[in-house]
């Protein structure tokens, strides 16, 4: 059956608005503030297979296939039942990222048989584990970032199954979270398939299945006619992060040789470290994030996201690397990592799209994770705040502020919730001078943020420290990360390592995020740009003499354009 194109956008922008109210449901149902104020998870349709029609997140479109994928191979569709939810977290044996996210699932039926699905993927606060927010960057094996959940039966048609809601309530710090976070999970699920059962009702099931298909090809068809305007070719991208003395001695690389092909494209990560000991280690469905998302990034962020975009991706990689760490190898950190692996696709793809090139965001994204025995309400609570580095400079923009690197939209923890639920005081959010990657257009500034705590707490600190980010075309490296305990005191403690830190009530402690690296040559950039940036406090008098060879009055500022040019005329 084809479905005529007017009927298809117009069911396109239907799938929209289910998925939307989805996620709209989804954050206004949660529990915890990494779900309702940062907005960690994501809603989606999938057709019967598993593979996503219209997806909310850009990121967590990869680990639908790989749950739905493992949820079939323990319930057939002829055993599922109008009502089942199912649930997964497992890293190897699903989809999910890390543990910390986990899927769930509820089957669309229409006249007694599955359509498809509706899911969702939700970062939980705390699933158990090491220490407070679960993901620890001492983790050593992945039973250490907190409870594993292979693919089950969370709720039927009478509700949650209370053995398994009991099961999983006993091994959090913060049971009411997750379990009003599972439930909004849940609900919005099972409102997505309400809708898409009314969709059914209005245009007929044989057209709404035909729909599923067509919008993934026409997804295929774009990625496909994107990549034979690309010359064919091969390029490098490689990123890394630090050694960490005792655990691995050598840096650890991620390598990715991109392929081109016609209307096909090879991402090869075969080059990259064998697994480390430490969490930064990925699965295969990061891999496909990192490629999928960068490949879009660098042809057409207007393509639609859906399963159709994976299809001419071909990946190569092998079994021990840290691109694709062998069971029970941690992954708790897999953010960050993946960034890399994002950024390494992204030096090798400028070079096919040179026009759509974008300059390395900045490293090691994490954020401060809080665990106090007792919280503003009396009872044990974990503050989970997820904190984005910088993007790096574009061939016609300069790099956008703490901006998450892949998806892009991660809000932040407002201060005034921070204070009002934990026993803490955030004193000071600024940007830092000089700290963006210079070039023609610079990278985003990185920042810091101040933290005081007024009850004992433990400090869940993962650290990443990077190798620096490469900038486009000649662009700079930013300035490097440094988060410390007491900063500005005779006690301060820089933090250069992950680990779980008791704090005393009283003591402070700083978080520092990496700007994005520049792109073009530093020299090349406006002079009245840069003067800009020095009124706004993004740069300083000295870094624009430095940095981009602008001989600016510190007095009056105005730009000396004599001394400018003499400047700019030797290196």
């Amino acid at each position: 059956m084809i479905v005529n194109p007017v009927t298809l956008e117009v069911l396109n922008n239907r799938l929209r608005e289910i998925v939307s109210t989805m996620e709209h449901l989804l954050f206004h149902g949660g529990y915890s503030t990494i779900l309702r104020e940062s907005k960690d998870g994501s809603a989606v349709i999938t057709d019967r297979d598993g593979c996503a029609v219209f997806s909310g997140s850009q990121v967590h479109l990869m680990p639908y296939q790989f749950t739905l994928r493992a949820i079939l191979e323990q319930y057939p569709l002829d055993t599922m039942r109008e009502g089942d939810s199912f649930i997964a977290n497992d890293p190897y044996l699903g989809g999910s990222f890390h543990a910390s996210d986990i899927a769930i699932v509820t089957p669309i039926f229409f006249d007694g048989d599955v359509l498809g699905f509706a899911a969702s993927i939700a970062h939980k606060s705390d699933i158990g584990g090491m220490v407070p927010g679960s993901a620890s960057g001492a983790s050593r094996e992945l039973y250490h970032e907190g409870f594993l959940i292979p693919a089950v039966r969370y709720a039927t048609a009478d509700g949650p199954i209370e053995d398994v809601v009991r099961l999983l309530m006993r091994n959090s710090r913060q049971p009411d979270a997750l379990r009003g976070d599972l439930q909004a999970q849940v609900g919005c699920t099972r409102v997505g398939a309400e809708k898409v059962r009314a969709l059914c009702e209005s245009y007929g099931v044989d057209t709404i299945r035909a729909a599923f298909q067509e919008l993934q090809d026409v997804t295929e068809r774009r990625v496909r006619r994107g990549l034979l305007e690309w010359p064919d070719g091969e390029y490098t991208g490689e990123t890394h992060f630090e050694a960490d003395g005792h655990l691995f001695k050598a840096p650890v690389r991620f390598n990715v040789r991109v392929r081109k092909e016609a209307d096909t494209i090879t991402f090869d990560v075969t080059g990259s470290s064998p697994q480390v000991a430490s969490p930064q280690n990925i699965r295969p469905q990061s891999q496909l994030a990192a490629a999928a998302l960068s490949l879009i990034t660098s042809m057409d962020p207007s393509i639609p996201l859906n399963y159709g975009a994976l299809r001419p991706i071909r990946l190569v990689s092998k079994p021990g690397l840290v691109t694709e760490a062998r069971f029970p190898a941690p992954v708790g950190s897999y953010f960050a990592s993946t960034a890399m692996l994002y950024s390494a696709c992204l030096m090798a793809l400028a070079r096919f799209n040179p026009a759509r090139a974008v300059a390395t965001s900045g490293f090691g994204t994490s954020g401060p994770v809080l665990g106090f025995r007792q919280a503003r309400s009396g009872r044990p609570a974990v503050s989970y705040e997820l904190m984005s580095p910088s993007l790096g400079g574009t061939p016609t923009h300069d790099g956008n502020l703490a901006v998450n690197p892949m998806h892009q939209y991660t809000p932040y923890t407002p201060v005034e919730i921070i204070e009002t639920e934990y026993p803490v005081q955030v004193e000071r959010i600024e940007t830092i001078a000089d700290s963006a990657g210079a070039g023609q257009f610079r990278g985003g500034l990185g920042y810091r943020k101040r933290y005081r705590v007024l009850e004992d707490c433990t400090l869940n600190f993962r650290r990443m420290q990077a190798g620096e980010p490469q900038g486009a075309f000649g662009g700079r490296s930013p300035l490097r990360l440094r988060s410390s305990i007491n900063p500005d005191t005779d006690d301060e403690r820089p933090l250069t390592h992950s680990a779980a830190f008791e704090l005393k009530a009283g003591e402070t402690f700083q978080y520092q995020s990496q700007g994005g690296s520049g792109y073009g040559d530093p020299y090349a950039r406006d002079p009245q740009l840069v003067l800009d940036d020095v009124l706004d406090g993004y740069v300083s008098v000295e870094g624009a003499l430095r940095d981009y060879g602008v001989v600016i009055d510190p007095v009056t500022h105005a730009i000396d354009a004599t001394a400018t040019a003499a400047r700019r005329s030797v290196r």
